[in-house]
């Protein structure tokens, strides 16, 4: 039996190594006992990745740390242990978490793609969302929380059952049968345009008009007013004062914002809308959906007027015939004047947003921030609230 100890960010992690029993299970805790002297955390982690076996001497052990460590979890806890663990009942007192199974995506085909994650066909039964850039385990396994806090409040989404590892990226498994993105099926079926623009906009609207009070989810307003303070080192104080107050002024509403809602993200079964991407689930004014949709479909065209036609790989007509279908399905009442004023409210917000991810990014290509700017002052000299 072997065990190292590392602290890192108030984290201390265990690496086990071996098998703990009754033969040695005084020396495994003479040797954690030794990791942990003089140590100050916030967190004790088991890393069980090499843990072979563990008998009821082993399981004391844990026990008595867990008394100790209320925060104590075990992570990468290998079948057979795993099985000790839930059958002794650890596994509903403390965290512990399976060691993930490794996939391989080569020469599997490609069904959906979003910014942060692509989407594979494993069998005629399964598909694979990886992420692109490096997630967090706890943020991955926040996501499959937000998936199914919106599933419980009607929102059709896929729930996935497993956590894997694709190479050095983490990995969702979806049950999922015989569907496509409403991107390929636009594609495959202009004759339905109509059809596929109506189950759009009605999608959208059933999530931003979905009450999730008590659902634990965060307010989107305060992370992107967060994000908005930059442009106080580029707008007059006048200006940014004035940017500020009106997003402030937005009332912090109790309905769902899906955060990247657009035809990649969206699969179709049986004629039937499904979400695959859920990280960006919260709550928030209607304003929050529907100016992320406005920069992934239009704003960021900025700098290259071929960026969401490459993206999402329709014609920009199709995008921008969508969003007109969405603001008509928001707002039957309004004539061409009151959509048109909708329209300027959502895209004074998109553009701060774009302003924020051009300096943040550090992406300023072709002088999109001078553009983004212009008519970002143009519509705060034009407009005093946000309010649709």
């Amino acid at each position: 039996m072997n065990v190292t100890g590392s602290l890192n960010n108030g984290v201390m992690t265990l690496f086990l190594q071996g098998k703990i029993d009754s033969a040695n299970a005084q020396e495994a805790e003479k040797a954690i006992r030794q990791c942990l002297a003089k140590k100050t955390f916030d967190r004790l982690v088991l890393d069980c990745s090499e843990l072979s076996y563990i008998t009821s001497a082993g399981l004391r052990l844990v026990l008595a740390l867990w008394k100790e460590n209320p925060t104590l979890s075990a992570q990468n806890v290998i079948p057979d242990v795993y099985e000790i663990f839930d059958m002794t009942g650890f596994t509903k007192m403390m965290d512990v978490q399976r060691s993930l199974r490794t996939l391989s995506v080569d020469g599997l085909p490609l069904v959906g793609e979003g910014f942060t994650a692509n989407v594979y066909r494993l069998d005629a039964e399964t598909i694979v969302k990886v992420f692109k850039k490096h997630r967090s385990l706890e943020s991955v396994r926040a996501e499959i929380d937000a998936a199914k806090k919106a599933f419980i409040y009607g929102i059709p989404t896929a729930i996935s059952f497993d956590v894997v590892k694709v190479g050095d990226h983490l990995g969702l498994v979806f049950e999922m049968l015989h569907c496509a993105t409403l991107r390929d099926l636009i594609l495959a079926h202009p004759e339905r345009f109509e059809e596929y623009k109506k189950m759009y906009a009605d999608l959208s609207y059933r999530i931003t008009h979905t009450n999730a009070e008590g659902s634990g989810l965060q307010h989107c307003k305060g992370p992107l007013l967060e994000k908005l303070s930059v442009l106080s080192t580029v707008l007059s104080p006048e200006e940014y004062s004035k940017l500020m107050g009106m997003v402030e002024a937005l009332p912090e509403t109790e309905t769902l914002t899906h955060g990247d809602f657009h035809i990649k993200n969206i699969l179709v079964q049986n004629n039937e809308p499904i979400l695959i991407d859920m990280d960006a689930v919260a709550l928030g004014h209607p304003i929050f959906e529907l100016e992320g949709i406005y920069l992934s479909f239009q704003a960021y065209n900025e700098a290259d007027p071929t960026n969401a036609t490459r993206f999402f790989g329709v014609p920009q007509q199709i995008l921008d015939e969508l969003f007109d279908a969405l603001l008509k399905r928001y707002f039957p009442d309004k004539d061409e004047k009151g959509l048109a004023e909708v329209y300027d409210k959502i895209v004074l917000l998109g553009t701060a947003h774009l302003a924020y991810q051009t300096i943040h990014y550090q992406r300023d290509e072709n002088g999109r921030l001078d553009k983004a700017l212009t008519r970002l002052r143009n519509l705060l000299s034009r407009y005093d609230t946000l309010e649709l």
